[in-house]
Parts: structure tokens; C-alpha cells; sequence
């Protein structure tokens, strides 16, 4: 004759698959650190909002810089020249330094979301 399980059974397995779950959960969210939309949601990235579009800046080291965002609607040339316009811009505000370089990550160069740039602060802006 077989016993049927208990509560006390059950609650026992429970536990297992839902630590599962958290680690996995963990192991997901660790890799999201060195994503742009872990960047574009830093406390310490500073947002700023040209022509109606935030982009969101972020100091990398004293002279390399990020930004992320400012999409233009379209697939123009002109739209994407004016995205990277944009973020140059917002770069050179949150700075107050001179952007000498500006590149897309070759994985990140098909939406031009995430843009790394070095300033050149021996030229400060305006002076």
C-alpha cells in the first residue's frame, strides 16, 4: 500500500526551483551592467534633452564619455547624422569639454542608441 505525500513533503520541494529561479534571475540581471540600458538607467548618468529627445550621458573615465538615446524617427542618412549631432552636443554639455572622437561599438552601430566619445578638456567649451 503506498502512503499518499504529506503537506510537509511538498512545502519541502518547493524551494528548490524557485532558488533556481533566483540565481537565475541574478545571473541575468549581473549581465545587464555592461549593456547600454544599464547605462541609460545609472543614477549617475545625466539626461539631456535636445530637440524633444533624451539622451542620457554617462562619464566613463577623465576623458572617454558615453551617451545613449536620442533616437530620430527614420531610417535617413540625414536622421542618423542628426542623432549623432545630438549626442556629440549632449556630450559636450554634461562635459564642458571638447568631443575629439565619437564612436558607435561595433555591436551597437546598427541603432546608433550608444555612442563612446573622447573629450578633449584642454579646449573647454565657450572660453
Amino acid at each position: 500500500m503506498v502512503r499518499p505525500r504529506t503537506r510537509a513533503f511538498a512545502a519541502r520541494r518547493r524551494p528548490i526551483p524557485l532558488a533556481a529561479a533566483c540565481g537565475a534571475l541574478a545571473l541575468l540581471l549581473a549581465g545587464c551592467q555592461s549593456s547600454p540600458v544599464y547605462y541609460h538607467k545609472s543614477p549617475l548618468r545625466q539626461v539631456v534633452v535636445l530637440d524633444k529627445r533624451e539622451i542620457s550621458v554617462l562619464q566613463l573615465d577623465d576623458n572617454r564619455w558615453e551617451a545613449y538615446g536620442g533616437k530620430q524617427g527614420g531610417l535617413l542618412s540625414t536622421d542618423m547624422e542628426a542623432q549623432r549631432t545630438r549626442q556629440i552636443q549632449a556630450i559636450e554639455k554634461v562635459s564642458g569639454c571638447k568631443v575629439t572622437n565619437a564612436v558607435y561599438p561595433p555591436d551597437q552601430s546598427d541603432d546608433h542608441l550608444l555612442m563612446h566619445a573622447v573629450v578633449d578638456c584642454t579646449a573647454r567649451l565657450g572660453g
